[in-house]
């Protein structure tokens, strides 16, 4: 007698090769993360790549660093990143924007004193992004103005009340016009912009990135942290629990651009000391970049 070939699978087969296939799925899904979260950190380290030799280019033009924003007394005022639209392929928003002619948050020319978001000051560029920041892409806690990952980095020193075109130390600060020649500890040695990330999940220590557009003025307190800050005891701590603190989504630390338009990234566990001096651009303590590994 012919006895018929069975067809299909067991139940103990089958769920062997789904056994298997979870198991493949799980090796996998890691191994995606990483080419992912690789190709972000390249892209996010390009972005300051490109902020860098955009800020060459406006020196080249202007004959000095852009301010880290541009305003009078208390009032709002365009923001260094706004500045450099024209050098970071973004001519068209910076000339829509009158970033030359008219006042940030101006209302029908006339100037105010703190400054509401826009359809084009909410634009998302991303070239100031960061791909890993898994923060909104209008930062909440910085009025819904397009958010920003990169902040200006304006002196190393701590500051417990804020003046008007106060050199703070670093290249960008209100008003500033730092040449290159003034550098003297180095351009290579001397820090420019810095990562930070908008994430608010744990109100304990939340993080607020920056926006690009510029400083929105005076409203119960100035608020120079929506472009520049000054590398203090505290926010020389990458990663650490200020709200200020220089971090990133990247893991173990965050990208630094430098006045030379070199990036480096920076061990979150490096001295905090190592990161003011950095921040100093004649301070007379130049450190070798190395240090920040």
């Amino acid at each position: 007698m012919h006895t018929p070939r069975r067809i299909g699978f067991t139940l103990i087969e089958l769920l062997v090769v789904i056994a298997i296939i979870a198991i493949l799925v799980g090796l996998l899904v890691p191994a995606v993360q990483k080419v992912r979260e690789a190709a972000a950190r390249t892209r996010c380290q390009n972005n300051l790549k490109q902020v860098g030799l955009a800020v060459h280019s406006y020196h080249g033009q202007h004959k000095f660093i852009p301010s880290a924003y541009t305003a009078a007394n208390l009032e709002p005022g365009w923001g260094w990143a706004a500045a450099l639209l024209p050098h970071v392929d973004q001519g068209a928003l910076h000339q829509t924007l009158a970033v030359d002619t008219a006042p940030f948050g101006a209302v029908g020319g006339v100037p105010v004193t703190w400054a509401l978001a826009t359809p084009l000051t909410q634009s998302i560029l991303a070239v100031y992004r960061c791909p890993s920041d898994v923060g909104t892409e209008l930062n909440t806690e910085r009025g819904d103005f397009g958010t920003a990952n990169y902040r200006a980095i304006s002196g190393a020193t701590t500051f417990p009340f804020f003046a008007v075109n106060q050199d703070m130390g670093g290249v960008m600060f209100q008003n500033s016009k730092i040449r290159i020649s003034q550098i003297s500890d180095g351009t290579s040695n001397t820090l420019c912009v810095g990562e930070c990330i908008l994430d608010i999940t744990d109100p304990a220590k939340p993080k607020r990135a920056a926006i690009w557009a510029g400083m929105r003025g005076l409203n119960g307190s100035i608020w120079i942290s929506d472009v520049m800050w000054w590398v203090d005891d505290v926010t020389a701590t990458i990663n650490g629990p200020a709200p200020q603190a220089f971090s990133s989504k990247h893991g173990g630390g965050a990208f630094f651009l430098f006045c030379d338009a070199t990036t480096r990234f920076a061990n979150q566990n490096v001295d905090p000391a190592i990161v003011k001096n950095l921040a100093g651009r004649d301070d007379g303590v130049p450190v070798p970049v190395e240090a920040l590994d």
